[in-house]
């Protein structure tokens, strides 16, 4: 039976999208490349189109400040239908990148399942745990799921990397 991690927090911090880990994206409103302070803040960065709301989410103190202003803006077209998960995607490549510390601890979670567990009622991105009746049947885990197709995928990068080293020596 594989291992569970469903904690994103002491040796797995770096998997929370609160965690303090910078992410650099090109943003094509904006035409420049925009460093967020965190997963969080670039997430709800994306939700809209609007220079200033975008501005606001990105001055945030903290994560969870960066979250609360998400939950207020306005919302860009095709956001909940799609939009979302690409972004989820392409903020999750660009943290977990191949030789960074945060590409390092998700692979070092080898084959475990990920799961982000919670006690905020997210049964989309994750799984919560806080006992009430609606939240009995197991989460989405969208995040974790997102997660480990982004191992799965540094995985491949580092076998084909190593493979071809291997055809260099050989």
């Amino acid at each position: 039976m594989a291992e569970v991690i469903d904690r994103f927090a002491g040796p797995y911090e770096a998997l929370s999208n609160f965690a303090r880990i910078p992410v650099t994206l090109h943003s094509h409103l904006e035409q420049r490349q925009i460093t967020y302070p965190t997963a969080e803040h670039a997430f709800n960065a994306a939700k809209t189109l609007d220079p200033a709301e975008r501005a606001d989410i990105m001055a945030a103190a903290t994560p969870g400040e960066a979250k609360r202003l998400g939950r207020r803006v306005t919302l860009r077209p095709g956001w909940d239908t799609s939009i979302r998960y690409t972004a989820m995607r392409t903020i999750l490549t660009v943290k977990f990148a191949p030789d960074t510390p945060a590409g390092r601890v998700l692979l070092g979670t080898g084959n475990a399942l990920l799961i982000e567990g919670n006690t905020w009622h997210d049964q989309h991105w994750g799984d919560c745990r806080c006992g009430r009746n609606s939240c009995q049947e197991p989460g989405a885990n969208w995040l974790g799921r997102m997660l480990m197709d982004r191992r799965a995928e540094l995985v491949a990068t580092l076998h084909h990397h190593s493979q071809k080293d291997g055809q260099r020596h050989a």
